[in-house]
């Protein structure tokens, strides 16, 4: 009898997630919104499941400006989802906060040699990775080759040399009215965050002591940031560009609105073959090309937007979420997923750029030029993620912080509206260093 009873249990046992055992939920979040990518994803999550009839993958696909405040109030809430998207110095916080699941067994899985040097140390610390970035791709200086040409222009090395290219770009109808401004920026608290590291960066710049972590926003080179975003509102951005979004730029491009964007990505591609007019949506009409230095810099500077994948390690199945993104970087479906932006989403792995199938890819040919603008950046370490000039600032605990409080977004706001950039940039100097005092972390 006994016996009887423990075969029963052990077939009910086998059988409960048959009869209706609630299954595994894995909350995923990520920044890719377009719609063919959500469905990339999702076939990529179909596939998985009939595997492991036990779990279910939730995608939720967030705006890149949304992600870092809602993963914010997820922690605060105790309520994080599995996985996630986050910028390399998001990762960085919540790794020190040891907030995050290792993922030396992803990297493993992987091959960390088979992983790209530009994306390797993004999330690593103490020896251990604690992300692996789904997909990098560097801001791109785009322009339009045609109007370059026909002017009869030069690739400025200079950010002097670059504002007189942007006003010969430039064009006014019979009443004196622009029809063609020289660039469009996204104006945007994220897109500043990022094109202000950037642009310090270009120009030799720092934002913080590397020793002590002190703000070094009252240095000269990012005075001569602001003071270089001053001369391009006056000469050859629209007005109101600070309510730009990022999409809005690359629209902007397309239409003949702006002869160039400086915060471009390979994803305006698409835009460009969607909206500029026919004939014209084509790499023969939008080029890309080197980005200049300022005048304490020697050499040209990008972002790397690599954003690593999170896993949450007080989530509620973080073995399930790794298992799952294991899955996404095997070829296939990784493939699929890139192939879905096909010039924007470009391959982590090494083996995967020089797959076969993933370079028989129509739009990734007609862009090549693109991609290979990318590459020029990662294979030369000219491109560090938002916010970082030095590779070690991904180890300051207070980066996220930083990047929330949009001090360097109202600096630059400060100074285009009309104040001295020396001033606008004692003012952010002495929040910062008040916003790193009350987190406890001043080391000066």
């Amino acid at each position: 009898m006994r016996r009887g009873i423990l075969i029963v249990l052990l077939f009910l046992g086998m059988t409960s997630f048959a009869w209706g055992a609630e299954k595994k939920v894995v909350r995923l979040w990520h920044t890719e919104t377009e719609p063919q990518t959500i469905a990339a994803f999702q076939s990529i999550i179909d596939e998985y499941e009939k595997t492991h009839p036990d779990v279910t993958i939730k995608q939720e696909g967030l705006a890149w400006g949304d992600l870092e405040a809602k993963l914010t109030a997820a922690l605060a809430a105790g309520a994080p989802p599995e996985v996630s998207h986050g910028q390399a110095i998001t990762c960085s916080s919540f790794a020190q906060k040891g907030l995050l699941r290792d993922q030396e067994d992803i990297a493993n899985s992987v091959g960390k040699d088979n992983i790209f040097e530009a994306c390797r140390n993004l999330c690593r610390f103490d020896g251990k990775y604690y992300g692996v970035t789904h997909s990098p791709n560097v801001s791109l200086l785009i322009y339009r080759k045609d109007i370059f040409k026909k002017k009869g222009l030069k690739p400025p090395k200079t950010w002097d040399e670059f504002i007189k290219v942007a006003e010969a770009m430039m064009e006014k109808d019979s009443k004196g009215r622009v029809t063609r401004y020289g660039l469009s920026l996204p104006g945007v608290p994220l897109f500043v965050n990022i094109l202000f590291g950037e642009l310090t960066n270009a120009n030799g710049g720092r934002l913080f002591d590397p020793k002590t972590g002190r703000p070094t926003f009252t240095e000269k080179p990012v005075i001569e940031v602001l003071d270089f975003y001053k001369k391009l509102t006056e000469k050859v951005l629209p007005p109101g560009w600070l309510g730009h979004g990022y999409l809005d730029t690359f629209t902007n491009l397309a239409t003949g609105k702006a002869a160039m964007v400086y915060s471009g990505y390979g994803r305006s591609s698409g835009y460009i073959e969607r909206y500029a007019p026919k004939g014209q949506g084509t790499p023969e009409y939008f080029g890309v090309m080197v980005k200049p230095h300022g005048p304490s810099g020697k050499q040209t500077a990008a972002q790397i937007d690599a954003e690593p994948w999170m896993i949450f390690k007080n989530s509620k199945y973080p073995e399930e979420a790794a298992d799952f993104i294991k899955f996404f970087f095997t070829e296939g479906p990784y493939i699929r997923y890139l192939h879905s932006v096909p010039v924007h989403l470009l391959p982590t792995l090494k083996s995967v750029r020089n797959s076969p199938a993933y370079q028989d890819n129509a739009m990734y040919r007609r862009w090549t030029e693109w991609v290979e603008m990318d590459y020029y950046y990662f294979e030369r370490d000219l491109a560090k993620p938002t916010l970082v000039v030095k590779w070690e600032d991904l180890q300051l605990p207070f980066m996220l912080e930083i990047f929330g409080s949009n001090i360097l977004v109202d600096m630059v706001t400060d100074a285009v509206r009309g104040m001295p950039s020396a001033q606008a940039a004692a003012k952010a100097q002495a929040r910062a260093e008040e916003l790193i005092t009350k987190l406890g972390y001043k080391r000066w």
